[in-house]
This record gives C-alpha cells, sequence and structure tokens, in this order.
C-alpha cells in the first residue's frame, strides 16, 4: 500500500485480488454487522472469501433482510459470501435440495457449498444433476473431500479422481475437510501430496478448522509453499494465517527476514 504506516519497508508479496492461489477463505459464525465491518476495516484485503457457519442462524434466527445486509457488506469490501455446508445436507435429506439452491442465489450469495460429510455420499449421478442445478442458477459450486468424524478411509487415489472429475463439472473450488488433514498430517501425509499433485493445488482449499489452525498452517506452507489456499480459517486467525503464509510469523520462524520462503 501506497499509504502503508512503514511504506519504506518491503513486504513480503501478495498478488491483489482476484487472485487465482494463495486464496483465504474464513469462516465465521454469523458475528454482527459492526464486528464484520471492523474486521473487514484491517483485514479485507487478506481475504477473498467469507463462509457463514452459523447454520442455526441461517435456518431461523437471521432474517433474509439481515443476511442481505451482511452480503452487501462483504461485497463492498471485495469479499465474495457463501454459506456453510450443513444447510445443503440438510436440504438433501428434508429433500429440498432445489428449494435451497434457489434461496441462496436470491439472497446474493455467490456461492454454494455441496459438502458431503457428515451424510452418507450421494450417488454420483444425483450429485451431478445436482452441481449443474446450482451452475445454472449462477452460483459457482464448492465441493469437500473428507469426513468430519473420519468414519470412512481416505483413499487419496479414489478422491483425487473425484476432484479432477468435479473440476471438469465446472466446480470451483474443492475443500479439504480440516478433520481430516489433522489425521493425515499425522499418519498419511503422503495422501495430502498426492491431492495436491493431482489438483495443482490452485483447485483445492485446505481447511484449518478450530484444533490449532496456526500450527496446521505453518506445516501446509512449509510442505507446498505460500500460494496454498486456505479455507475455514476463523476471523481470530485470518492475520497470524497471512503471516505465516507469508514468512513473517514467529510459529513459522520468520523465514522473510531471513530471505528465505518456503518452496
Amino acid at each position: 500500500m501506497d499509504n502503508a504506516a512503514f511504506g519504506m519497508l518491503t513486504p513480503p508479496p501478495l498478488a491483489p485480488k482476484p487472485r487465482a492461489s494463495a486464496l483465504m477463505m474464513m469462516s465465521e459464525i454469523g458475528i454482527p454487522l459492526r464486528q464484520t465491518e471492523d474486521l473487514l476495516e484491517i483485514a479485507a484485503p487478506i481475504i477473498d472469501y467469507a463462509k457463514i457457519t452459523d447454520h442455526l442462524g441461517l435456518m431461523e434466527r437471521l432474517s433474509a433482510a439481515w443476511i442481505r445486509r451482511k452480503i452487501a457488506l462483504y461485497d463492498a469490501f471485495d469479499v465474495k459470501v457463501v454459506p456453510g455446508g450443513i444447510p445443503f445436507q440438510v436440504a438433501v435429506v428434508q429433500g429440498k435440495v432445489p428449494d435451497y439452491f434457489k434461496a441462496v442465489r436470491d439472497l446474493g450469495f455467490a456461492g454454494v457449498e455441496m459438502s458431503e460429510d457428515v451424510i452418507a455420499p450421494l450417488a454420483a449421478v444425483q450429485r451431478e444433476e445436482w452441481i449443474a442445478m446450482a451452475r445454472g442458477m449462477g452460483l459457482a459450486v464448492m465441493t469437500e473431500m473428507g469426513r468430519k468424524n473420519v468414519d470412512v478411509k481416505f483413499d487419496a487415489e479414489s478422491i483425487a479422481q473425484q476432484v479432477a472429475r468435479d473440476l471438469e463439472l465446472g466446480v470451483a473450488k474443492v475443500y479439504i475437510e480440516s478433520a481430516e488433514i489433522q489425521h493425515l498430517v499425522r499418519d498419511n501425509p503422503g495422501a495430502l501430496d498426492r491431492l495436491f499433485k493431482g489438483g495443482g493445488g490452485k483447485a483445492l482449499l485446505f481447511e484449518l478448522g478450530l484444533n490449532s489452525p496456526q500450527e496446521k498452517a505453518v506445516w501446509l506452507v512449509e510442505r507446498y509453499g505460500p500460494e496454498i489456499n486456505f479455507a475455514s480459517v476463523s476471523p481470530y486467525d485470518v492475520v497470524a494465517v497471512d503471516a505465516i503464509r507469508r514468512g513473517l510469523h514467529r510459529k513459522g520462524g520468520f523465514p522473510y527476514i531471513f530471505g528465505k520462503r518456503p518452496a
């Protein structure tokens, strides 16, 4: 920024929006409009997407008018908004997916998350039909790989094939579930390597979640480089995660100061 307080110093680079990589998707639990504006005042340049994860709020407490105001606020700061994936799964169970997609579109969301991390996996034909339906309504579709309870074996080969198929169908981005990442970092990091290489990294967003998100970010940046895309970053972690990505945070050892950048 030309008017940065210490503009004489050269910061670690970050491409301007719209970015193709080094994306940051923040997850927020329906924080108040004033708090949202306060956050955007200082962090809007590093946030690409905001996901509203107050699932019950979206279903009963947060009015359509309030959601439109929230989206308009994010839009003013060039941040795209999507709802969390649990309402989609409720819509699946209740047989209301077309109506749900229409509501997402009419409220002004930029896209919709089609996740299957709690419910039984969808049949391929049905899943592809719904992807086409949402895209036909003008919604960017985001899908998710992995399970919240890690109750199904994570098969990197079949998941890589599903990621490739989703991208062929026009899916915009694919999340890797944070619970799966935590498990794989510990027990099978090669599976994450397979996914990252298979998708070229750009199509994938790696969820950080609530369990040790900054430590998880350090591991991912060190392994895959600063262009990695992050999702499920809390409002309280976006600034730290950005600094970790760019090599200027204590948890990552400040590599930028020493003239080093992650590979």
